[in-house]
C-alpha cells in the first residue's frame, strides 16, 4: 500500500483497494486534516548496492514472524521478529511452500537474514512478489534438501573429551538443548550413521551442521575428524568454514578450539534442522 505523508488530521473510512504487491487489502481512504508525516508503507525496498541486500518490512498482521534454520516451516525455529520491524535480507532460497499471512498467498520463496536464519516471503512487504535479493550462493536449499529430523538420544553418545563428543555438544546447545543425534562410531563413519538414523547429509557446505572430515584431510587422523560448522563464507578463492571443535590436530582431549578452513572436496555435512 502506497501512502503519501500528510500534515493534517484526516477523516477516514475503509476502502478496499488492490495492493500493488499482493492483492486485495483494506486501506484507509483519506479526506482532509492533520497527521504527523508517516513512512511510506509497501514502497520498493532500500537496497544496499554493494552486497545486493535489501531492507524490508515484516507484515504478519499481528503476531511475531518466526525465523527458521532452513527454508521450511518444519525446520527449527531459531528466533522471532516483531510485526512491523524493518529488517535486512541478504539472499533468497526456494524451499518448502508456505501458505498464509495477511496476503493469503502460497510461496516457496524464503529470504535469508544476515545471521543465516530464513523467513517466509509471504510475511514480508518487499514491494514485489518476485525475489528482491540475489539467490543464496552457499545456503540455497530445495525442498529435497530440507533438513530432516532423525533419531535422537537424551545424552551424548560419544566418548567424553573426544572430537565427536565436542561436536555433539555443540549440536545439543545449538538445538536449544533438546537432544543429541543418535550417532555412534569413529568420526569417519558418522555421515553414514547419520543417514541411517534419518538425518540429512549433504556435500554442500552448510552452517549449523556437523562436518565429517575424512582421514588425511585438514590434518584429520586415521579415524577421521568431526567438528561443528558455525558459519560458511565465500571468498574469491573458494568457500570457507568457521569451525568449533574438540581434540583437533595438535590439541588434546577435552580442549576446545576454533579455526577457519577452506572447504575441501570429500567433506560431508550432517544438518541440524
Amino acid at each position: 500500500m502506497l501512502c503519501a505523508p500528510v500534515s493534517e488530521r484526516l477523516a477516514v473510512h475503509p476502502t478496499v483497494l488492490m495492493n500493488r504487491r499482493r492483492g486485495p487489502l483494506v486501506v484507509l481512504a483519506i479526506s482532509a486534516v492533520v497527521l504527523a508525516a508517516a513512512p511510506v508503507v509497501g514502497a520498493a525496498p532500500e537496497s544496499v548496492a554493494e552486497s545486493g541486500s535489501a531492507t524490508v518490512t515484516v507484515n504478519t498482521g499481528s503476531r511475531d514472524l518466526n525465523i527458521r534454520s532452513a527454508p521450511s516451516a518444519e525446520s527449527q525455529k531459531i528466533g522471532t521478529l516483531p510485526d512491523g520491524a524493518r529488517i535486512v535480507i541478504t539472499c533468497y532460497a526456494r524451499g518448502a511452500v508456505f501458505s498464509g499471512g495477511p496476503y493469503r498467498m502460497s510461496t516457496d520463496l524464503w529470504n535469508r537474514l544476515p545471521d543465516g536464519g530464513f523467513v517466509t516471503d509471504a510475511m514480508l512487504d518487499t514491494g514485489s512478489d518476485d525475489p528482491v535479493v540475489p539467490p543464496c550462493a552457499t545456503e540455497s536449499m530445495t525442498v529435497s534438501q530440507a533438513r530432516a529430523t532423525g533419531r535422537s538420544v537424551a545424552t551424548n553418545p560419544a566418548e567424553k573429551g573426544s572430537a565427536a563428543w565436542g561436536a555433539l555438544e555443540k549440536w545439543f546447545f545449538a538445538s536449544g538443548e533438546r537432544s543429541y543425534p543418535a550417532l555412534r562410531g569413529a568420526p569417519r563413519e558418522l555421515a553414514g550413521a547419520a543417514r541411517a538414523a534419518g538425518w540429512t547429509v549433504v556435500d554442500e557446505p552448510m552452517q549449523r551442521s556437523l562436518v565429517v572430515i575424512p582421514p588425511g584431510v585438514l590434518a584429520a587422523p586415521e579415524t577421521g575428524h568431526i567438528a561443528w560448522v558455525d558459519t560458511v563464507s565465500t571468498r574469491p578463492d573458494g568457500t570457507y568454514l568457521a569451525l568449533t571443535e574438540m581434540n583437533a590436530a595438535g590439541k588434546g582431549p577435552n580442549i576446545w578450539s576454533g579455526r577457519t578452513v577452506k572447504a575441501e572436496p570429500g567433506l560431508l555435512y550432517i544438518l541440524l534442522p
